[in-house]
């Protein structure tokens, strides 16, 4: 076993279960997915969806378990050769291509709508430019900016969401299930792809990680725990939105965790805090961005057989800035395109890389 400990690029174990938490994060955070499927039993929904991300992180992990130092990318095309090789690569790159394009209309819609006088050019433009430039200072850089800003932010989320609890009535939680399982499944569906399925570009990191000193069972130890924890903090966040509102009232929330983070005030002193939300939202969004941008510009220079990561980071920035408004033309079509979108893309979550595994065993064998 040996995923990386010749890659000339390196991020430790806690790094990388913080970049997944980064990955989990982003606008999954103001939005209450499944909440006109599910109704006040969402956050049950949300513990069922995150199967997926396990399913994904382990299911790609036993091709690049048998071997060293060699990314996904080059995985896929020296077993399946260029033609089938090139083929379910660039079914990766679509898949990272159009999640790149839904985050940069988070940030575009919701400003559009926090702060309607601004023109939205101006928040992709501060939203692309910086992306290119951590890009550009490459993973480790980019770990490293994680590593100083995921804790910060976890721990400002949580406080939040602490001060929110005098307001909350937590039997508009109750009845549990009171419809079956049904409603709680098919609010499962949108959650299974945002965020869960959305992990899906930090595989292509496992390379990078450094483990010298550690065994295959603390690497899955570490990714099973940060998919645990950013459940919790999920779950928590939408068990809050439904005891900040009564059922009918909820789902007309467009965004209910930020509406529930409006509603705190302690006395005259303190109030107003969605600012704090505000910046967390927009933090974890642009940490989501630059890890998958990060993973397209790593497929692509793999593609081509450039080793610098670095080179494609300008084209295909500006390629995201430029065609977000044409695949992302209206606000709605965020949470409309989820299902779709998810149920497109099931062959990248389990079966490509467990037919990947089975053809190197089968080489192997030969």
């Amino acid at each position: 076993m040996s995923i990386s400990e010749n890659s000339s690029v390196k991020i430790s174990l806690y790094q990388f279960l913080l970049i997944i938490l980064a990955q989990l994060g982003g606008a999954i955070i103001i939005y209450l997915p499944g909440v006109n499927e599910a109704g006040h039993d969402v956050w049950i929904s949300n513990i069922f969806a995150s199967i997926v991300a396990y399913i994904v992180v382990l299911s790609h992990y036993l091709p690049q378990s048998q071997y060293q130092d060699h990314s996904m990318t080059k995985i896929i095309k020296n077993n399946w050769g260029v033609f089938l090789g090139a083929i379910v690569n660039i079914y990766y790159f679509l898949f990272f291509y159009f999640l790149a394009t839904l985050i940069i209309s988070d940030v575009y819609y919701f400003g559009e709508i926090t702060m309607p006088e601004t023109p939205g050019s101006i928040f992709i433009i501060f939203f692309i430019v910086p992306a290119i430039y951590a890009v550009k200072l490459g993973l480790e850089t980019i770990a490293r900016l994680i590593e100083l800003l995921i804790p910060a932010t976890v721990i400002v989320f949580c406080g939040l969401f602490i001060l929110l609890i005098p307001k909350l009535d937590f039997l508009n939680i109750t009845p549990i299930m009171a419809e079956g399982f049904r409603p709680v499944f098919l609010g499962a569906i949108p959650n299974m792809n945002f965020p869960y399925a959305q992990i899906l570009p930090i595989v292509f990191l496992y390379k990078n990680i450094s483990l010298k000193n550690s065994s295959k069972s603390k690497l899955l130890k570490y990714m099973c725990f940060s998919i645990l924890t950013a459940t919790i903090l999920l779950t928590l966040r939408s068990i809050a939105s439904i005891a900040a509102f009564d059922e009918a009232t909820l789902i007309t929330r467009t965004f209910p965790p930020f509406s529930a983070i409006r509603l705190i005030e302690l006395g005259d002193v303190i109030e107003r805090l969605d600012a704090l939300f505000l910046a967390i939202f927009y933090c974890v969004t642009f940490m989501k961005f630059i890890l998958t941008y990060y993973a397209m510009c790593e497929i692509t220079s793999e593609f081509f057989d450039i080793k610098d990561v670095k080179t494609f980071a300008l084209p295909i920035g500006l390629l995201c800035g430029v065609s977000m408004p044409l695949f992302v033309p209206r606000f709605d079509f965020i949470l409309t395109s989820t299902v779709p979108y998810f149920l497109l893309s099931i062959p990248l979550f389990a079966p490509i890389p467990i037919l990947l595994y089975l053809t190197i065993r089968v080489r192997s064998q030969i």
